[in-house]
């Protein structure tokens, strides 16, 4: 089956399963902390009249000086509702409020306490099926999750950017996933000719890689990292990650080749693997005062990736033209140390606004070879409402990268490629349901 009609058969079936997987419901939480003491005193001060009116022999288990704790479900339209609220004494006992007592007090009290229009902060992070946190972020430092989930596959059903990735979570554990190019090695969407197909879950990924190349606005960048067949790996954690994945030109056979790659120069990734430790900080301002950031999570991802390139060309041995059919032919690896580089990378969302979605997310990521060889990668989102946003990612690689080999028909005449990537700029529209 020729690469356009596997590609041809995926966007179907994703169709399908995308219609398939609205009729789920989603079990979403979006749980924090009130932080304003004066209204959650306030707040407090009228619960307990309230139950006063209606018990006055009620015994109190909670005071006025209690800290709050409130969970908004969300539906699968993202249409947001109470569920409860906790108070959580000095004594670090959780009390759960009254849902009667609740129904009773002033209907603008509950209303405002829901709409998070005071000082607040997460206490976890919201997952269309996570269960409820048990570190209550109210420090500088704050649990990655939310960010990460931005990033990691999405907080909602379906999240198609047309075409960079698509995810469709079937169930609150795993998710049917699609994305362009290698992301985690700093080659997304256009500068990498690779499709990952697999499934996605909280913590792990796994991949099958297959050969196909997107759209690139800068022409002149013809020299994107080859993909073929193979496979990932990728895990996340709150403080570690990384990957590892394979791919091999063997695969490919005889194929014709010159829809997906350029057979006289082919330079792709046969191994690769990556490590790196992470943390998460507030950064940003609230709406009513002035700042770069809207408030939101940071993620800083640092670590080594271990990217090995090989160069070579497809042709027939029986013939010198490199015409695209025939099998692969190595010509030249990267060593040990041209194969290893520093990572950096850093990830921001702004938090859920009262619509719950990020407005803005960025991501920046920097890969450092011994070698001078590198790249840098930048992407940001804009989300307009709940169901439409869009996205723009700018790939650029300063530093070609040498590879030497052997004259194929004179073995006596050491020849040279350069291997410059390039720029790419590649925008989308993200699609949610």
């Amino acid at each position: 089956m020729k690469i356009r009609n596997l590609i041809t058969s995926f966007i179907m079936l994703v169709f399908v399963s995308t219609l398939w997987a609205q009729g789920f419901q989603e079990t979403g939480k979006l749980e924090w902390v009130v932080k304003d003491r004066e209204f959650s005193r306030s707040f407090m001060e009228a619960y307990i009249d309230t139950l006063m009116e209606i018990d006055d022999m009620a015994e109190l288990e909670v005071q006025e000086t209690d800290e709050l704790r409130v969970i908004v479900g969300i539906d699968v339209e993202g249409h947001a509702s109470l569920e409860s609220i906790y108070a959580k004494g000095r004594s670090g006992v959780l009390n759960k409020l009254v849902n009667a007592v609740l129904d009773s007090m002033d209907v603008e009290m509950v209303e405002r306490i829901q709409s998070r229009k005071y000082n607040w902060d997460y206490l976890a992070a919201v997952d269309v099926g996570g269960g409820r946190g048990d570190v209550v972020n109210v420090f500088e430092e704050r649990s990655n999750k939310q960010v990460r989930d931005a990033f990691w596959w999405t907080h909602r059903r379906v999240d198609i950017s047309v075409f960079p990735r698509m995810f469709i979570r079937v169930n609150p554990n795993f998710a049917f996933a699609t994305e362009f190019g290698r992301q985690d090695l700093g080659f997304p969407a256009a500068a990498s000719r690779t499709l990952n197909m697999g499934l996605a879950t909280e913590v792990l990924k796994f991949y099958v890689t297959l050969p196909a190349s997107y759209l690139n606005l800068m022409k002149n960048s013809n020299s994107p990292l080859e993909g073929t067949f193979g496979g990932v790996l990728k895990f996340d954690s709150p403080n570690f990650g990384g990957s590892l994945s394979f791919q091999d030109m063997n695969f490919l056979g005889n194929t014709d080749t010159t829809s997906f790659l350029n057979p006289s120069n082919v330079v792709y990734n046969p191994s690769s693997g990556q490590f790196y430790y992470s943390f998460t900080s507030r950064i940003g301002t609230t709406a009513d005062q002035p700042g770069f950031v809207p408030l939101g999570s940071l993620r800083i991802q640092i670590g080594f990736s271990y990217m090995q390139f090989a160069y070579g060309q497809v042709f027939n041995t029986d013939s010198t033209i490199t015409d695209g059919t025939g099998s692969f032919n190595l010509f030249d690896k990267s060593d040990p140390l041209e194969s290893m580089f520093g990572l950096f990378r850093a990830e921001y969302a702004s938090d859920m606004n009262n619509r719950f979605f990020n407005r803005i997310k960025m991501a920046a990521q920097l890969n450092i070879g011994l070698n001078g060889f590198g790249g840098f990668d930048f992407t940001t989102s804009y989300t307009i409402t709940e169901w439409l946003g869009v996205n723009l990612n700018m790939t650029y690689f300063w530093s070609p990268m040498t590879f030497n080999y052997l004259d194929r028909i004179d073995n006596t005449i050491t020849r040279t490629h350069e291997w410059e990537p390039g720029f790419y700029i590649v925008p989308s529209v993200a699609v949610y349901f």
